[in-house]
Parts: structure tokens; C-alpha cells; sequence
């Protein structure tokens, strides 16, 4: 720590709207009808004891920590879009999850996180608060309140997990 840094843990700004409109427009450039997708903000899990190494190989940038998630109810599907937060923009190619490539969907007991896997063995475990806290750059926390959307997108999970 330099002594320039602060040595307590600044509050979290709140990001309000225009933090809502940032990740809107890392979706909306990625997304054909993106006006069709209600979005909620997600970050990364890793599930506890997992065998599997939370690496990527050195050929392959670091798994994506966060992601936008667009969802809709008529065709049921998620479009999962990995953000870069230090700069707010795409950090990856979305993933679409849809009837015909599902493989499962769950949610987990342990922390609620779900749990979304392809037929191509794509597999994404995110937890969606409704007060998450984005960690823009240094120092530079920012509150993002999605709790109306969070509950909208959890009545969404429930129908989605059971076609699974």
C-alpha cells in the first residue's frame, strides 16, 4: 500500500442510471434484437470443490468475472454477455441459451447462485444480487441497483430451470 492509497474501504458510489445505460449499451452492441431483452447484471461464480482448474490454459485470456445477462420470456432464452468492468465494455463473444442447445439449468442451494449449461458444453455459474457492488477501477466501487429486476429475473429462472 503507498501512502497515497486510503487505508479503509471507500463506500460504494451509487452508479444510478447512467451506470444501467453503460452495461445497456455492452449488450445492445452485441446483440441483434436487443431491445427484446430484459438485462440484469451478473457476476461470475466458482462452484467450491469443483475438480475442474478455474486456469485457462496460456494460450486463453482469463475467464470472463462478469457478465450481462439478457433474458426474455417469448422464445424463452438468455443471452449471456461478458463485460469488462475496468472499462465497461464486451470482453468476450455472447452465448446464447435457448430450448434448443439447454443442457441443464439450476439453481443452487449453497448461495443461490444458478447454474446455465449448453450442449456444447459451455457452462456458466453467476449469481445475480439485487445491490451487487462493481468494482470499476481502483477505488472506484459502484452500487448498482437492480433489485426490481433481480426478482423479475429470478420468476424468469424458475419456468426456465424446470424445461431444463
Amino acid at each position: 500500500m503507498t501512502p497515497e492509497e486510503p487505508h479503509e474501504t471507500a463506500l460504494p458510489f451509487d452508479g444510478g442510471q447512467g451506470l444501467k445505460n453503460a452495461l445497456r449499451r455492452v449488450f445492445d452492441g452485441q446483440i441483434p434484437n436487443y431491445g427484446d431483452y430484459n438485462l440484469v447484471f451478473a457476476a461470475r461464480r466458482t462452484s467450491a470443490g469443483s475438480r475442474r482448474s478455474t486456469r485457462a490454459p496460456a494460450t486463453q485470456p482469463p475467464a470472463p468475472s462478469a457478465f450481462v445477462v439478457g433474458y426474455r420470456w417469448k422464445p424463452m432464452e438468455l443471452m449471456i454477455a461478458p463485460v469488462d468492468l475496468a472499462a465497461i465494455t464486451c470482453a468476450g463473444v455472447p452465448v446464447e441459451v435457448n430450448m434448443t442447445n439447454l443442457a441443464h439449468a439450476l439453481q443452487w442451494d449453497d448461495d443461490d447462485s444458478f447454474e446455465v449449461g449448453t450442449s456444447t458444453g459451455r457452462i456458466f455459474r453467476f449469481d445475480v444480487a439485487a445491490e451487487p457492488v462493481l468494482d470499476v477501477g481502483p477505488g472506484t466501487p459502484l452500487l448498482l441497483d437492480q433489485e426490481d429486476d433481480c426478482l423479475d429475473f429470478t420468476a424468469f429462472m424458475d419456468p426456465f430451470i424446470a424445461m431444463a
